[in-house]
């Protein structure tokens, strides 16, 4: 299993390279993140069509990332478990900031006092949540705790 949010330089290192990576190469990283044709239709949303399997995009990802890593395994398994390891730390980041909060962007976060708290401590131990917030923010195949409510809606206080 790959660490992705340890202290050990190294292991920062690597996700460095990937959020890096994934700034460097946002056609790319639109293809291996994005949501169903369909649904980015229906949103209005932009998507791009893929040219090769997606095997061949998180392999460009893994180059790029571990091209000085000694470790052929580490090559092998962060092919297999890149997006399920950070999708599931990332999800459970949005945990703490409820389903409406995880659909704040993060300036919207910082805006609110509620929610900076929470944001501080969420950057201090996962310091890759906010880009991979841009990311994912809207997109329900990685951010499984976002509500499609208006972000900030109060149901409760509407009960």
């Amino acid at each position: 299993m790959i660490q992705w949010d340890d202290k050990d330089p190294n292991i920062c290192a690597h996700t460095a390279r990937l959020i890096s990576w994934c700034k460097t190469y946002p056609d790319t990283r639109i293809k291996l993140f994005s949501d169903s044709h369909q649904e980015a239709v229906n949103e209005g949303q932009w998507r791009q069509q893929m040219s090769m399997q997606k095997e061949v995009y998180f392999q460009q990802v893994a180059d790029a990332v571990f091209t000085h890593d000694h470790d052929p395994c580490i090559r092998q398994l962060y092919a297999q478990y890149l997006r399920f390891r950070l999708r599931k730390k990332y999800n459970n980041a949005n945990k703490t900031l409820s389903s409406t909060g995880a659909g704040l962007t993060a300036i919207e976060l910082r805006e609110r006092p509620d929610m900076k708290g929470l944001l501080d401590k969420i950057l201090d131990t996962f310091p890759w949540w906010e880009d991979l917030h841009g990311f994912w923010r809207t997109n329900p195949s990685y951010n499984t705790v976002f509500s499609t409510a208006d972000p900030g809606q109060d149901f409760a206080a509407e009960a």
